[in-house]
């Protein structure tokens, strides 16, 4: 079996490639980055492309099976909301596609709490539209990963960021945890994603076509791995 990893430079996609390279069932593993990762995993093959708007030609032609998007921005590193989401639903969107094209068959998407399609707040429409446009494509499984506030990170994404991450380590595993969406460490949303791939591959079609894991399930379901 062999997978892509979108966002393997990222807290939730470099715990993807960590947890796909220590469970010994893919024969090869593709990220697409900007940069050179530090892996030397002999089943690791890294595309390096400085232009983001190449990597769905990039996508490999046949033999991938399993895709993980841990892809993301912020409002602050796009420039605009223009930019935002032309990276963060656009790339997103394009690189499932291409992926269902060449034979993909499960796609895992790492969203967020309070994705809506609906909602009045820009970041929760853009991941709902994501997952809409992906649902879309109708991939034999697709899991859909809403973490809360993700803790793990060496460094904050600004001031806000950088509060909401320490008052969400403070209540993590507390009772309190409820009132901040349950933060859950990015190791454990890429562990769980790599693992409930590797299930739905091993049920086959007796596995659901579609699963959405919410935070709180996503810590449940790491602790028992």
């Amino acid at each position: 079996m062999s997978a892509l990893i979108l966002g393997a430079t990222g807290l939730c996609g470099g715990s993807f490639l960590r947890n796909a390279i220590a469970s010994d069932k893919f024969t090869e593993v593709f990220t697409i980055t900007r940069r050179e990762l530090p892996s030397d995993a002999d089943n690791v093959k890294q595309i390096v492309e400085t232009d983001s708007s190449k990597w769905a030609q990039l996508f490999p032609e046949t033999g991938v099976k399993f895709y993980f998007s841990a892809f993301g921005t912020t409002r602050a590193a796009a420039g605009s909301a223009e930019n935002f989401y032309k990276i963060d639903h656009d790339l997103n969107v394009e690189l499932a596609k291409a992926a269902k094209t060449k034979g993909c068959t499960t796609m895992v998407l790492v969203s967020s709490v309070g994705a809506n399609e609906n909602s009045m707040l820009p970041y929760f429409k853009d991941k709902g539209e994501i997952e809409r446009d992906i649902l879309a494509l109708d991939f034999d499984h697709t899991i859909i990963l809403r973490p809360g506030p993700l803790l793990g990170r060496q460094k904050s994404k600004g001031f806000l960021d950088g509060i909401t991450c320490k008052l969400s380590s403070a209540i993590y595993g507390t009772p309190l945890q409820s009132l901040f969406s349950h933060p859950v460490y990015g190791e454990d949303v890429g562990k769980v994603g790599v693992d409930l791939a590797l299930q739905s591959a091993a049920l086959g079609a007796k596995s659901e076509k579609v699963r959405i894991v919410t935070s709180s399930e996503i810590r449940d379901i790491a602790s028992k791995i």
